[in-house]
């Protein structure tokens, strides 16, 4: 299982973290926050861009785990049978 999500990661996930691919109002804050961050000293910088790159990467790493355990689920009903609510079938 762990080599299909390291897979699925890498394939999948991955190549949307590309900064291109991200929408021009992300592009429009970060640049933004950049030019921000060259205001403060050199240690507070460091600092900030650890956050937030810590930040980006705990979110995605939920955000991906998440949208893996509903597939999962959702591959699981329908699997064994269909929806396991009456009001689905």
């Amino acid at each position: 299982m762990k080599q299909f999500c390291d897979w699925l990661y890498l394939n999948y996930a991955a190549p949307r973290f590309d900064e291109e691919s991200m929408p021009e109002s992300y592009r429009y804050q970060k640049e933004e926050w950049m030019a921000c961050a060259q205001t403060l000293p050199n240690h507070e910088r460091l600092l900030s861009l650890d956050l937030l790159n810590n930040m980006k990467h705990s979110w995605g790493a939920r955000a991906f785990a998440y949208g893996l355990q509903a597939g999962l689920m959702m591959s699981l009903e329908l699997f064994s049978g269909g929806a396991t609510s009456p009001e689905a079938r």
